[in-house]
């Protein structure tokens, strides 16, 4: 199959969708830049330095009619979050069918590590009628010792997430494993839709920009995936892009992703109402699903102990005995220390062009 660049990861003029085969190839090539690629050859030539003038409800409510008539068959995943919760409410507004809504939960469906999932399927529930005959999929996520996840490394990081989280990484082969019917419809002509991403936009000494680190993304580098506010015509994502830049003159901020992570719930609201998300409860927006850390030097992550991240999250110290971890960390240790890669993210992140906003 020959897949639409879309994002990935790009060393000299040689595309990827396998960071992991990117990073040997950079090091192999050193003569070569690499970046990572966000539909670079389809936004490059567009002016984002002025706003566009059409709302930001209109405009993802045009890019929902663009899919409809794009696509036969349309795949929401669904977590109940600002960003998805968006992409399902304006389908909705716009009485436009979508075939398809994932929910996947993490390995007990009513564990209390799961009250995102039942707040999600209770708001489907309530709109059914809304919803004009979609299908609702709902399914277990692929657990520890499935797909992608650290623990199943043995010997070949190419099958390993490059984001080495601890549970498996893709939509594209979840819904490849769990309903492989619904998986050949979005092969034929299909797409599965993320409510991916939010205006990555900071100010250096030339003025506001968008740029994009693809670790902040897992999406990043799945071909079937539409990342909503990142489709090929760049308007929606510079008309939010302008938003975001509204909401730290205003606010005398200069870092979106550092508001994004941080902990305090009434701005992280603030910034992301400016740019139109929609919330359908609280919870979603309250800041507390990284309140926990697992420390490693090469695999500390965030978690919660009442999301589902902490049933991934409490594997790790068993795994951290096994030759599995010893193998993985000596891998990402010869690769960290190459200089070919960016400092401040070792190979962990790659940054897109940057993109001046005026």
């Amino acid at each position: 199959m020959n897949y639409v660049k879309k994002t990935g990861w790009q060393v000299g003029n040689k595309f990827f969708i396998n960071k992991w085969l990117a990073i040997r190839y950079a090091i192999h090539n050193p003569q070569y830049s690499y970046k990572a690629y966000l539909q670079d050859d389809l936004w490059e030539a567009s002016d984002w330095s002025t706003e566009p003038k059409d709302s930001i409800i209109d405009l993802e409510s045009k890019h929902c009619e663009h899919l409809r008539k794009k696509y036969d068959t349309l795949v929401l995943c669904y977590s109940g979050g600002v960003d998805s919760n968006t992409v399902l409410q304006r389908f909705i507004d716009n009485k436009i069918k979508i075939d398809y809504i994932c929910v996947w939960y993490t390995k007990d469906k009513d564990a209390h590590y799961n009250k995102d999932v039942q707040l999600a399927m209770q708001h489907l529930e309530a709109n059914k009628d809304k919803l004009l005959g979609a299908e609702i999929l709902f399914a277990e996520k692929l657990d520890h010792d499935e797909g992608n996840g650290i623990y199943n490394f043995e010997h070949n990081i190419i099958n390993t997430n490059w984001q080495l989280r601890f549970h498996h990484i893709g939509h594209e082969l979840n819904l490849k494993i769990r309903y492989p019917d619904v998986y050949r419809k979005v092969l034929h002509n299909g797409c599965i839709i993320t409510g991916s991403n939010k205006p990555y936009v900071y100010r250096d000494e030339k003025g506001f920009y968008m740029q994009h680190v693809d670790y902040d993304d897992e999406n990043w580098g799945q071909p079937l995936l539409e990342m909503f506010w990142q489709g090929e015509d760049p308007t929606l994502q510079i008309k939010q892009c302008h938003l975001a830049k509204q909401w730290l003159v205003k606010n005398k901020e200069t870092d979106t992703n550092k508001i994004y992570k941080s902990q305090n719930t009434e701005t992280f609201w603030s910034l992301n109402s400016s740019f139109g998300r929609q919330t359908m409860d609280k919870f979603f927006y309250t800041k507390n699903c990284f309140g926990e850390t697992v420390e490693d030097k090469y695999f500390s992550q965030h978690y919660n102990s009442t999301w589902g991240n902490s049933y991934f999250a409490n594997h790790f110290a068993n795994w951290r005995q096994t030759d599995s971890y010893h193998n993985l960390a000596h891998t990402v240790g010869y690769l960290n220390q190459h200089p070919k890669f960016v400092e401040q993210y070792k190979v962990h992140g790659w940054l897109t062009n940057k993109r001046y906003l005026g």
